[in-house]
């Protein structure tokens, strides 16, 4: 599966995916910087995903609920 970096945008794999969890929300990194850039403003890129959020069960989009 695949998923979207909320910073670059950029589509990784899911099992070589940096994962966080940000306010119940799993998101997935596909570096250690643009997980180092989501940290450090975390709600200016969960905001603007959560905007375009897919709706619940849809596959290989992120972010998505943590579980």
């Amino acid at each position: 599966m695949e998923v979207t970096d909320p910073v670059c945008g950029k589509t990784v794999d899911l099992g070589e995916a940096e994962p966080i969890e940000h306010r119940g929300w799993a998101y997935f990194f596909c570096s250690a910087a643009c997980r180092a850039a989501f940290l450090a403003a975390p709600d200016h890129y969960a905001a603007s995903r959560h905007e375009r959020a897919p709706p619940h069960g849809e596959a290989g989009k992120s972010p998505r609920p943590a579980q």
